[in-house]
């Protein structure tokens, strides 16, 4: 049986390697890995946590990138994320909270592609419900 450990890599497609490491790394704060503006293609590894974002240079593939994907990457704190970006003067939606349990903000990079962040509300402790 086929057993899923979680999203390690993902593999996005870039009109301009170098705008996109700049927004990931300096924007958003990820951590470069590997950047190899000289490979065929155009190639960089970015790291947030225990995930990895390759971001490869393929301006024939798409014409417009972005549609219909959107990522989440978790939080501890949304409201400060969003006063970072805010005064930075990267345009971020108003944090908000939602039915489906979490508290967000959203943005998109330099391709098009919506990025969002939130912090997950914490769901009850196993014991007081049991005790219920």
């Amino acid at each position: 049986m086929l057993m899923i450990k979680g999203l390690e890599l993902l593999f996005l497609e870039v009109n301009n390697l170098e705008e996109s490491v700049t927004f990931y790394h300096q924007t958003l704060g990820l951590e470069i890995e590997s950047h190899q503006a000289e490979a065929e293609p155009p190639i960089a590894t970015l790291c947030a946590g225990s995930l990895r974002i390759n971001l490869v240079q393929q301006v024939e593939t798409m014409l417009k990138r972005g549609r219909g994907v959107h990522f989440v990457f978790g939080l501890a704190d949304v409201d400060d994320f969003y006063d970072r970006l805010a005064t930075a003067g990267v345009e971020i939606t108003e944090p908000r909270d939602e039915g489906w349990g979490g508290r967000f903000v959203s943005l998109q990079d330099p391709d098009g592609y919506r990025l969002f962040f939130v912090a997950w509300e914490r769901p009850p402790e196993r014991s007081s419900i049991e005790a219920s």
